[in-house]
């Protein structure tokens, strides 16, 4: 019986709101806006412990490049052309890194061990940003700090 409810009930929703007008985004709507940022150059990133420490500082470059992921998504590689840190385990500097920009939302980070994530997340706005530094997988996620980007000359 409830097999032949839901059948009816998709078959009056499809026939029902067929000619309705959908909520489809339009071009310029917030949601669809492209990112308007521009990345190129050289990025000093630094991020801080929880106590607001700078522990690691890394100069990056973005680039236009597909990046492997185990999150969906499009990400795109980072290159990290030097750094320094004072805990090597802090932040994964020296492994794979990738970054996906929507809007004003920029997400730095690796992506290439699944279940074990560590990112950068934060606003853009110009030629910086800011945000937490966080680490998700399957055991649940923590803040483990902040971190904060400028753009070179």
């Amino acid at each position: 019986m409830k097999a032949a409810i839901f059948v009816v009930s998709a078959v009056v929703s499809g026939f029902c709101f067929a000619d309705a007008p959908t909520a489809s985004p339009k071009p310029g709507d917030a949601a669809v806006r492209p990112a308007e940022h521009d990345l190129t150059g050289s990025w000093t990133v630094r991020i801080e412990n929880a106590r607001h420490q700078v522990v690691t500082t890394m100069t990056i470059r973005f680039v236009d490049e597909v990046a492997s992921s185990c999150m969906g998504g499009q990400w795109k590689r980072v290159v990290v052309t030097s750094h320094t840190s004072s805990d090597e385990k802090f932040f994964p500097v020296t492994e794979p890194l990738s970054y996906e920009l929507t809007n004003d939302d920029i997400v730095i980070g690796r992506n290439e061990v699944c279940d074990a994530y560590l990112h950068l997340e934060g606003k853009i706005g110009g030629d910086a940003a800011r945000g937490e530094y966080i680490g998700f997988g399957l055991g649940g996620g923590k803040r483990r700090g902040f971190f904060s980007m400028t753009k070179g000359t």
